[in-house]
């Protein structure tokens, strides 16, 4: 079954606790903020390789399309780290990083939701 609580949920999610950041000032919402993101962000790592699989009709392709879709994350964390440095600059001031991060979790979100409907239409629960 592919639903919205799949890929597209933990992104989104992800998204708003980076957002969220902004107004932590303490440690016990870091501690919270931490937690919930650790469990949510899972997803990020799991989830990927079953998405290539439901959307690859021809078995014989899918180390190609895992391969690829490997690298383009790779490319994606290997800008991460250097866009988030130039974002946060010298003035140590994390608004700008969090806000960063969180949009492009949204956005990412978004495309996962535009590839979901592109594959089954606009049904909630639908078997693959």
């Amino acid at each position: 079954m592919m639903s919205l609580t799949n890929n597209e949920l933990g992104a989104f999610v992800c998204g708003i606790l980076l957002l969220c950041n902004i107004a932590v000032h303490n440690l016990g919402g870091i501690v919270v903020e931490a937690l919930l993101f650790g469990f949510f962000s899972g997803i990020f790592i799991a989830l990927p390789p079953v998405l290539f699989v439901a959307l690859t009709a021809d078995k014989s392709k899918l180390g190609t399309r895992i391969g690829m879709g490997f690298a383009l994350l790779g490319l994606g964390v290997l800008a991460g780290g250097p866009g988030g440095g130039g974002i946060l600059g010298e003035n140590n001031d994390w608004t700008g990083t969090w806000i960063y991060g969180g949009i492009t979790l949204l956005a990412s979100g978004s495309i996962f939701l535009v590839v979901r409907f592109m594959k089954v239409g606009m049904k909630l629960k639908v078997k693959i």
